[in-house]
């Protein structure tokens, strides 16, 4: 299998929770619109979201103090923009890996979750806004370029 088809099949399977105040989450899915995710964008003035995480550049499996260290650093990063945030999980719904901890970030600019992600080495990151189903934005350049021409191949009639 491609690592093109393993990330697009591992990240249409994940879920994506969001934690809210009062151990109360929000699970979104890919290509799924969510009422909960418009009400919380609608609650904090926002229209966009991006969701992405530090951990496992590249799917290299890195350490629990590892990843934990690069979730630090990235909503360090994250605040210094003066962006807010809520975090939660991936969570894979085949168990291809663990959990992962990840940023919920509003009103993020799709140029900004690239070059964060590109920061970070992750090869891509959920995009939204209010009112449409959460989009996978591929960020690493060749994961793009293999899409681009998958996509190239492909007759949508």
């Amino acid at each position: 299998m491609s690592k093109l088809h393993a990330f697009f099949t591992a990240s249409m399977t994940t879920r994506y929770t969001i934690d809210l105040p009062g151990e109360k989450s929000i699970t979104l899915s890919i290509g799924v619109p969510s009422l909960e995710a418009d009400r919380l964008l609608t609650s904090r003035q926002a229209r966009h979201y991006a969701y992405l995480t530090a951990f496992n550049p590249q799917s290299t499996t890195l350490s629990a103090e590892e990843n934990l260290q690069r979730h630090q650093e990235l909503c360090r990063e994250i605040e210094a923009l003066g962006f807010r945030f809520l975090t939660g999980r991936a969570i894979p719904d085949a168990g291809e890996w663990e959990p992962e901890t990840c940023v919920f970030a509003f009103d993020m600019p799709r140029a900004v979750v690239l070059e964060l992600c590109q920061m970070y080495a992750q090869d891509g990151a959920m995009v939204g806004e209010l009112g449409s189903a959460p989009k996978l934005m591929f960020t690493h350049p060749k994961l793009r370029e293999d899409f681009k021409h998958l996509l190239q191949s492909c007759v949508l009639e």
